[in-house]
Order: structure tokens, then C-alpha cells, then sequence
């Protein structure tokens, strides 16, 4: 328990700057909405004259109303995956390597503790970050949404549903990142790793928005694995993709402790 302690403590400074920057979207876009809402249709006729590959990108579907604030916050979905895997996943790789990487593998060396349950002890101090950023970020959108909604409607529903499917792309990129500080020899290494799996499914994800007939490779990047639309409007979760992430991230922890226990480390 000292140790999870220790992680929460280790990672609060950067948890803080992760979460600032979150209600900073959240407030900025709201106050563009503020500013769209006022134009009415023009919005509309703006965003028809954008390329429809743009659109779809952005995950904004064909007859979306975007003076709706509905619709606008939907928007945000993927500047929501953007932020919270880039910060998981980074986070998974910084809390398993960063002894070796700041040379005070020794700390856990001469704790009387087994390997494992040092492992154990760092999943649950970033699993407990990433779920504390789920709720900054529900909390900021509930607030911030709260107060531009003009409709009478309560969207808190919509935006938990939501933030409750992001949960599951971050745990999902926890995972890999744990895998991958467990498994590289170096910190700068698993980094490195992890920043090419995010690039490499983003731009996947592009491709695909941009080409209907490589559909079939949504299985290969989290970016295509729930729809904001879907979420907010349709009431439709892909089980599918839920199933197939958790599953992902449950081999990438285990495989997390096998290479942990195995690993040389450089003091």
C-alpha cells in the first residue's frame, strides 16, 4: 500500500497538468459553441462547403445539426481518445520503467515485497489516475455543457454514457503501455513504442474514414471501435469491441507481470 501511495504521489504533478489541459478543451469548445450557436444555420451552410472525408474524420455525420449542442459535444469524442490514450497509455509505460529510467531501481530492489506485488501495487495507482481523469473529464463537460445548454434538456446522461466508453479505450491503452514498460529494455524505447502504436492506429483510423473498403481493419485501431453518434443518439455500443478491448487488455497485464518478474533491473 506504501507503494501504490508512492506512485499516486509520483504522478499527481503530471495527473494535474493532464486534467487542466482537459477542462481547458472542455471550456473552449463550449465557449466556441456559445459563439456557433449564435449564427444559427450558418454554421450549418459553413460545414457543408468542408470536404465530406473532413467530416467524417471529425465524426461528423451527413443532416448533423451543429447548432444543436448535442451534436457539437459529440464533436469532442475524438479529441477526448486523442488526449486520454496518448495519457494512459504514456502513463502505463512511465509507471512500470521509470526506476530504471531514473536509476532508482534500487527503491524497489530493497523493498521486502515480491516483484508481483510491486506490480500489482503500480496497475492500481495508474488505474486509479486514469479512472480520476474519467471524471475530471465527465465533470468538466457536465459543467462546462451544463451551462451552455439552452434546450431544457439534461445531456448529463449522454455525456456519462459517453465518458463511460472512453473508460474502456483507456484502460485498454493502459495495458499496452504497462506491456510495453515491462517488456523494452529502456524506458525511452517503451516510449517510443507507445507513441508509434497511437500514431500508427490514428492514422489507420484516417485511412479508413477516407477509404469505406478497408473496413475491415477497424479491428486494428481503437479510434474506429465506438461512434459518439452511436453513443449519444443511437443508444449503441458495440459489445463486439468491448469485448475484444477488455480481452486485449487483460493479455496485456498479464503479460505485464511475466516480463516484470523477468526483467534485469539496472540500478
Amino acid at each position: 500500500m506504501n507503494l501504490f501511495w508512492h506512485e499516486i504521489k509520483a504522478n499527481f504533478r503530471s495527473f494535474l497538468i493532464w486534467s487542466a489541459s482537459m477542462v481547458f478543451l472542455v471550456a473552449a469548445g463550449m465557449m466556441k459553441y456559445s459563439a456557433f450557436a449564435k449564427t444559427g444555420e450558418t454554421v450549418n451552410d459553413l460545414f457543408k462547403t468542408m470536404p465530406a472525408e473532413l467530416m467524417t474524420i471529425m465524426g461528423i455525420e451527413a443532416g448533423f445539426d451543429l447548432s444543436s449542442i448535442a451534436v457539437f459535444f459529440s464533436i469532442f469524442f475524438l479529441y477526448f481518445l486523442l488526449l486520454m490514450i496518448v495519457h494512459s497509455c504514456l502513463l502505463g509505460v512511465s509507471i512500470i520503467a521509470k526506476e530504471e529510467r531514473d536509476k532508482t531501481a534500487d527503491f524497489l530492489l530493497v523493498k521486502p515485497i515480491r516483484r508481483s506485488k510491486a506490480v500489482t501495487a503500480k496497475i492500481l495507482a495508474a488505474l486509479t489516475l486514469v479512472v480520476l481523469y474519467n471524471i475530471v473529464t465527465f465533470a468538466a463537460s457536465a459543467l462546462f455543457v451544463g451551462q451552455a445548454n439552452t434546450t431544457g434538456e439534461s445531456l448529463t446522461g449522454k455525456i456519462f454514457a459517453v465518458t463511460s466508453v472512453l473508460l474502456i479505450i483507456q484502460v485498454l491503452f493502459l495495458g499496452i503501455g504497462l506491456l510495453l514498460g515491462a517488456w523494452a529494455n529502456s524506458a525511452a524505447r517503451a516510449a517510443g513504442l507507445a507513441t508509434a502504436i497511437i500514431l500508427g492506429t490514428f492514422l489507420l483510423k484516417v485511412l479508413i474514414d477516407l477509404q469505406d473498403s478497408l473496413d475491415w481493419l477497424d479491428f486494428l485501431t481503437p479510434f474506429r471501435y465506438f461512434n459518439s453518434a452511436d453513443i449519444m443518439f443511437r443508444n449503441q455500443v458495440s459489445v463486439g469491441y468491448v469485448v475484444l478491448s477488455l480481452a486485449v487488455t487483460a493479455v496485456s497485464v498479464a503479460g505485464t507481470y511475466l516480463f516484470f518478474q523477468r526483467r534485469d533491473l539496472r540500478c
